[in-house]
């Protein structure tokens, strides 16, 4: 696997590239003017939540679950410091559909403890919660 990342025009704008997608990424406003990208932080946060949802979507379909809608928010909390690491994850997993709760649980709990490669990768230096909202409104 390899992800080559170049600059752009702007100092502290680059552009990731896996020779079939590219990405933005960017320095946060003290650095950067303007929302050009993605800050690699947020980037860490979509990659954990990206991961989740394949695993959970895919055990939800072999379970064969009819899942109408779904949305993943991921919220990472810094600590006060440099480096301004995560201290803390929540994963917030929406679900809309003919899904059984313990199918739901069940499918988050195996991303968490057996698929997820991000999740391994960093539970052990971050606290991660997950939860879900199966058929809620708002």
């Amino acid at each position: 696997m390899k992800i080559s990342i170049k600059k752009t025009k702007k100092d502290f704008a680059f552009i990731a590239d896996n020779d079939e997608v590219k990405i933005l990424l960017c320095a946060g406003p003290k650095l950067e003017v303007g929302n050009t990208g993605f800050r690699p932080m947020q980037m860490l946060l979509a990659s954990l939540g990206g991961c989740m949802s394949i695993d959970i979507m895919m055990i939800l379909k072999k379970q064969r679950q009819k899942v109408d809608s779904y949305q993943v928010n991921v919220i990472g909390e810094r600590v006060d410091a440099i480096p301004a690491v995560f201290k803390n994850i929540t994963i917030e997993v929406h679900i809309q559909g003919d899904v059984k709760e313990e199918k739901l649980q069940q499918a988050i709990k195996l991303s968490e403890e057996k698929y997820c490669s991000v999740h391994h990768m960093i539970n052990k230096e971050v606290k991660i919660v997950s939860k879900y909202f199966l058929n809620q409104t708002s």
